[in-house]
């Protein structure tokens, strides 16, 4: 590890110290000191930020409601469960927890006028596991067994037949279908060991960059294990957030839109050599979006009316009609060069308005390109212009920029895309749409080859799916 600087170094190290115990590790193989220095580099800037925060454990109540409503929404979200956000919201509303026993909270939240909404439960049980968990998580000293996490599962899944039951059958990780799920027969064995291991991690009771740490491997090892018919991911995500609420660290919300393929992608990863770093950079990331959020209430609050409100997202409406029509155009010309593209994520109205601001935070995946042999060869994602470009147009004009990755082939990158970079080839690899008057402005990672330029939708669109081609016959090798 001698190419890193003592800080980052010094962050691997506590961070490497978490683990121990648990199936999984940083590794220190010479490969893998790119991915020590970026994981180190992440955890440290969260903790410039965190230093920025005062008394998270008592925010005001319009925040601690938007944290609360958006983690419930954005995890039955990424399983494809519960009502929109604005039902999401009313629903909480609804249903205040304010003083209930969970039991007694469940069994009165579903007379409240919506028990015939099929959705509301996803809601409801969910925000009451959650209460449990962070009740567990306020008591520091209280072990957490497996009778709790089934518990939970229960809460969750409720009048379901093996709801708060181990799994009678075998069962797979949804998008990760290679994975070997534990056995039933081993399931309560494995439980027992990973209970055993989360009740020895240090509960500080202050925020600490190794709480991100623990909060993955927590996550990575249920998910791993699978033991319930249903409801794993949801457990998973609440066992992470106790890991990070003991420590006064701000919670872990998973965008669905924003987050989902890059989430999936980094747990298959942590099965494959028991490797973290991937599934702790997404949680780095999600992490930095709440700070940011935390930071700034006022901005907070307005980001999420934007997102229950559509009325109040003019310019994001228009920008996403435009977006729409040049990705119709688009998915059309890339079906005549054979490939086949997947739209794997999306912006909400708050990740417009961030990636306006220039907080790269909001990053999400749009397209992701496949050959005849289901290979990826390229990802477009949502992010902010570069510099140059804001020099040259004006400021009213600049919006979310679709950005190309392609494949990065060297061994375990942390990143599994990385840009093309100066290939040479003349290729277009960012494209800016705009919202009005069916233009886009375009530009390559070679900007004397492809400067900046604005040309019609329908041209950018036969030029994106030229690049997508280009990579497609000719791999960009990083080894």
């Amino acid at each position: 590890m001698s190419s890193l600087s003592k800080e980052i170094e010094a962050a691997i190290r506590s961070a490497s110290g978490c683990l121990e115990g648990s199936p999984y590790s940083f590794p220190v193989d010479e490969s893998g000191l790119m991915r020590l220095k970026e994981i180190g580099e992440s955890l440290i800037n969260i903790q410039k930020k965190l230093d920025s925060l005062k008394n998270l454990e008592n925010l005001p109540k319009p925040l601690a409601r938007i944290l609360k409503t958006r983690e419930v929404y954005e995890s039955n979200a990424i399983e494809g469960l519960g009502p929109d956000l604005a039902r999401t919201s009313e629903i909480i509303d609804q249903t205040q927890t304010e003083g209930q026993e969970v039991t007694q909270y469940v069994q009165w939240a579903l007379t409240q006028g919506i028990k015939n909404d099929k959705h509301a439960y996803d809601v409801i049980g969910l925000n009451a596991a959650r209460e449990l968990s962070r009740d567990f998580a306020l008591n520091i000293d209280r072990p957490i067994s497996e009778s709790d996490i089934r518990t939970l599962n229960g809460i969750i899944l409720k009048d379901q037949p093996r709801a708060g039951i181990y799994k009678p059958y075998a069962n797979e990780i949804a998008g990760n279908s290679s994975h070997q799920t534990s056995l039933p027969t081993d399931t309560p064995g494995a439980m027992s060991e990973f209970c055993e291991w989360m009740n020895n991690l240090s509960k500080r009771g202050y925020q600490t960059l190794d709480s991100v740490v623990k909060a993955a491997a927590v996550h990575a090892w249920i998910a791993h294990i699978h033991p319930f018919d249903d409801g794993n991911g949801r457990i998973a995500r609440l066992l992470a957030n106790m890991v990070l609420a003991r420590e006064f660290m701000p919670p872990l919300i998973l965008r669905n839109k924003n987050d989902r393929a890059r989430y999936i992608n980094a747990l298959a990863f942590s099965d494959e050599a028991g490797d973290l770093s991937r599934l702790i950079l997404v949680f780095c990331r999600s992490i930095e979006r709440v700070i940011d959020e935390l930071s700034d209430p006022t901005i907070a609050i307005e980001y999420f009316k934007a997102d229950i409100d559509f009325r109040l997202s003019g310019e994001y409406r228009q920008w996403k009609s435009a977006i729409d029509e040049w990705t119709n155009e688009a998915l059309t010309q890339i079906e005549l060069t054979n490939l086949t593209a997947e739209k794997v994520g999306d912006l909400q109205p708050s990740d417009f308005k961030q990636i306006q601001k220039g907080r790269s935070a909001s990053n999400a995946w749009y397209l992701i390109i496949k050959n005849k042999n289901k290979e990826t060869v390229s990802l477009w994602y949502f992010g902010y212009p570069p510099g140059f470009v804001m020099t040259k147009i004006e400021k009213d004009e600049i919006y979310p920029t679709l950005l190309c990755l392609v494949p990065n082939n060297s061994k375990n990158p942390v990143r599994p895309f990385q840009r093309p970079g100066d290939t040479g080839r003349g290729l277009v690899t960012a494209i800016m749409i705009q919202p009005v008057g069916n233009k886009a402005y375009v530009w390559g990672d070679d900007r004397f080859k492809v400067p900046l330029q604005k040309m019609e939708l329908k041209r950018s669109a036969n030029l994106f799916a030229q690049t997508c081609l280009d990579y497609a016959l000719n791999p960009v090798n990083f080894n």
